[in-house]
């Protein structure tokens, strides 16, 4: 038994060099075996090494382990576990690195328990916090997961919420950022993680959870945050296309006859004499020579009833290319001034004008484009005389016509100086097109 005399005197000596509150270091390889409260043991590696925390043999022995030196991770197995779960490895990969554990008595043995970590990979259990204020929270090997808690019956569920830092009172800083991202894939060829806004499944009769993104509301002159949907770049000097972006309504998965859900974009309303914000869709822009994006309006298919249709509600405005000045003789239509063209034709007498092979309009035609769409040929023929007519020829075979092909005299009231045409697309791969005279 200790004199009571020499209690101060250990307890200052408990971690010098030699103390009893240091454990040594056992080596590569070796065992760690605490018995006493309090101890320390200080690992140095000179790569990477392996040590073993061997099982407690009584309770109430709080102790740690820690990364003096680092020469390589250390890997720390703890014998029987050091959670709820029976997770037993421990990296440490930086000096500084430690845990704390407490030894505990379940059941009929001894176990050690982590009570503290600071730099390594610990798995720690599951616990509830009414605030919780970190660096960084990283998941384990399969997933991170934040989840509002359950309620009672009559109760709704809790809710997650994810928020930026408000600046201080009177400053100019922004507000603290918010970012969700997938993670980054490791391997040469792994694609990056998923990132899911997903409402919450409804039961029974009653709905489910509404998924927004919204932007944050402006103070009294700022204009409101943006929300911006952006679909993945490709790597530097990659030859993949970028990530595309899908805003669609919910199928209906429940009844036969139900209704699937409604996808809209919509631009915000405005209030007092400000203008409401316009919705806009647009194409990627392309690099070099080669051509933009498209956009696609497509109505729904339907399995036995009408298909879906493109409306278009409003005054309708679009970009409309300068009319092509063609001169008084037998001119040929460029391709790039044939596809929904104006061609004003100035003749003196009766001349042709022959439009582009089926390969050279097929050339022009942007990527996306099917057989059995359609574009437009506006004519109209300048010339005072009764033969000044303007007669439309195909360049190939692969471009015929359907109805008059003549335009003109110019002749005060008739009314037969101008001609539109209806190209459809009869086959993209074999180049055929068929223009039917509308106007």
């Amino acid at each position: 038994m200790t004199a009571p005399f020499r209690t101060l005197s250990d307890l200052f000596r408990a971690f010098d060099p030699q103390g009893p509150g240091l454990f040594n270091d056992p080596g590569a390889s070796g065992t760690i075996t605490f018995d006493n409260w309090g101890q320390v043991c200080s690992v140095v590696t000179a790569t990477a090494e392996a040590r073993t925390l061997a099982r407690p043999t009584k309770p109430g022995i709080v102790a740690s382990v820690v990364l003096d030196t680092d020469g390589g991770d250390l890997t720390l197995t703890v014998t029987g576990g050091y959670n709820a779960d029976g997770d037993t490895s421990i990296t440490f990969a930086d000096a500084g690195d430690m845990v704390v554990f407490m030894s505990v008595k379940t059941g009929t043995t001894y176990q050690w328990t982590a009570i503290a970590q600071e730099g390594t990979n610990i798995a720690v259990e599951t616990g509830e916090f009414d605030s919780l204020i970190a660096g960084s929270i990283a998941g384990g090997d399969n997933s991170l997961g934040i989840t509002g808690q359950v309620q009672a019956t009559t109760v709704d569920g809790g809710a997650v919420l994810i928020t930026g830092a408000a600046s201080i009172a009177g400053a100019t800083g922004a507000g603290g950022a918010v970012t969700v991202a997938g993670g980054q894939a490791g391997s040469t060829n792994g694609e990056g993680g998923l990132v899911s806004l997903t409402g919450g499944l409804g039961k029974g009769t009653e709905n489910g959870g509404a998924a927004t993104v919204a932007g944050g509301q402006a103070g009294v002159t700022g204009d409101g945050g943006a929300v911006t949907l952006r679909a993945g770049f490709t790597g530097a000097g990659a030859t993949g296309t970028g990530g595309a972006i899908s805003v669609a309504g919910g199928a209906n998965n429940n009844t036969t006859n139900g209704a699937g859900g409604v996808a809209s974009v919509t631009g915000g309303a405005g209030k007092g004499t400000g203008v409401g914000g316009n919705a806009s869709v647009s194409g990627g822009a392309a690099a070099g020579s080669v051509a933009g994006g498209n956009v696609v309006l497509t109505g729904g298919t339907s399995g036995s009833g009408n298909a879906g249709g493109v409306i278009l509600r409003g005054d309708t405005f679009f970009a409309q290319d300068a009319a092509t000045a063609e001169t008084d003789a037998d001119n040929a239509i460029a391709a790039a001034d044939f596809v929904n063209g104006i061609v004003v034709h100035t003749v003196t007498q009766a001349r042709n004008l022959t439009t582009p092979t089926g390969a050279q309009i097929t050339a022009v035609l942007p990527a996306g484009v099917t057989d059995g769409d359609a574009f437009y040929l506006h004519v109209i023929t300048i010339g005072a005389g009764a033969d000044d007519i303007s007669t439309l020829t195909g360049g190939d075979g692969d471009v015929t016509f359907v109805g008059s092909v003549a335009v003109g005299p110019d002749l005060a009231g008739t009314g037969v100086n101008y001609g539109t045409w209806l190209f459809r697309i009869t086959s993209l791969a074999a180049d055929t097109y068929v223009g039917y005279r509308i106007g």
